[in-house]
């Protein structure tokens, strides 16, 4: 297993400590230190265990990072674990029965619970996927993928999958991970087990989604467009694959409206106009987008004090 390590000096115990936890003990862990400025890789190798190996690089990003495990990794498959996240004793035991169960999948996931800030704990409903408890291939992942059933911290892949699809795209900033399930999921089916196996964790403060820089389009977007105009995608899911690349379009369209990019924001929700599962909010967006620069960002700040007065009143 791989865990990509980037300045997360606070949180790194406790992911290393997770792994080690696992009612399944035969395996090998490789942090990939990739040039952090903190005690993070000190913190490593501190934890006195055969099964861990701590390698060291210049900054390429948490994709390098991870293709740099997967060249070290020895094993068939190879699971990964964000330094901020943390996996539950039977992780690893849940993805081991899932991959002798559907040998034929290119990912096997589990669920994962998110942890707010304050403490507040929520497990996502997916779409297109039972109820739990329920495990198996998951019948369409792109009408299931907008709540992520897939996740860098909950997720194993086979070795020769990377072989087929490519590694991590180096370079991405935002959503390489999210490229690289899409890629899976266009040549492979997709196994997700509704048993939590990871615990995911809000509150890291350099976690890439949390940023509010403008962002660019997710590189998934095209690896999908291309594939629906090579008609790749199964005629039964194509619309469902649209409907996935429009709500990662106006992610981005809203964060750009909020930096003060209302122009590139309408360029991408123009290339989304034609969603009916989230017309309501393409309409919201392209609303704010026709707004000058900087009023959005003051409606929000305007909005957040409003609900703030009106919880002390309660």
């Amino acid at each position: 297993m791989v865990i990509p390590l980037y300045n997360k000096v606070s949180y790194i115990w406790r992911a290393v400590h997770s792994v080690l936890g696992q009612t399944v003990s035969n395996f090998e862990l490789i942090v990939v230190d990739d040039g952090s400025t903190d005690d993070g890789a000190r913190v490593v190798e501190t934890i006195r265990d055969p099964r861990i190996r701590l390698v060291k690089q210049e900054n390429g990003g948490e994709c390098a990072a991870r293709n740099r495990g997967i060249a070290e990794a020895r094993s068939e498959l190879v699971a990964f674990l964000d330094a901020d996240d943390e996996w539950l004793p039977e992780h690893l035991e849940t993805i081991k029965r899932l991959s002798e169960k559907y040998p034929e999948c290119g990912a096997y996931a589990t669920e994962k619970v998110t942890v707010d800030p304050d403490g507040k704990r929520g497990i996502p409903v997916h779409d297109g996927i039972p109820a739990s408890p329920w495990e198996g291939v998951i019948p369409n992942y792109f009408r299931s993928a907008a709540r992520w059933p897939v996740c860098s911290s909950a997720v194993a892949i086979p070795r020769q999958v990377f072989d087929s699809v490519g590694l991590f795209p180096v370079g991405v900033r935002h959503g390489g991970d999210l490229d690289m399930w899409c890629r899976i999921a266009l040549k492979y089916p997709i196994c997700f087990s509704t048993h939590v196996g990871a615990v995911y964790h809000r509150e890291a403060e350099n976690r890439v989604c949390v940023l509010d820089r403008a962002l660019k389009e997710y590189s998934l977007v095209k690896v999908i467009q291309d594939a629906l105009s090579a008609c790749v995608v199964p005629q039964e899911q194509r619309w469902d694959a649209f409907e996935f690349i429009a709500i990662h379009q106006m992610g981005v369209a809203s964060n750009n409206i909020m930096a003060g990019d209302p122009r590139y924001a309408r360029l991408l929700l123009r290339s989304c106009r034609s969603t009916r599962k989230y017309a309501r909010s393409w309409r919201r967006l392209m609303l704010l987008a026709m707004l000058p620069p900087g009023w959005p960002a003051r409606l929000k700040v305007a909005k957040d004090t409003m609900r703030e007065l009106a919880g002390r009143r309660r």
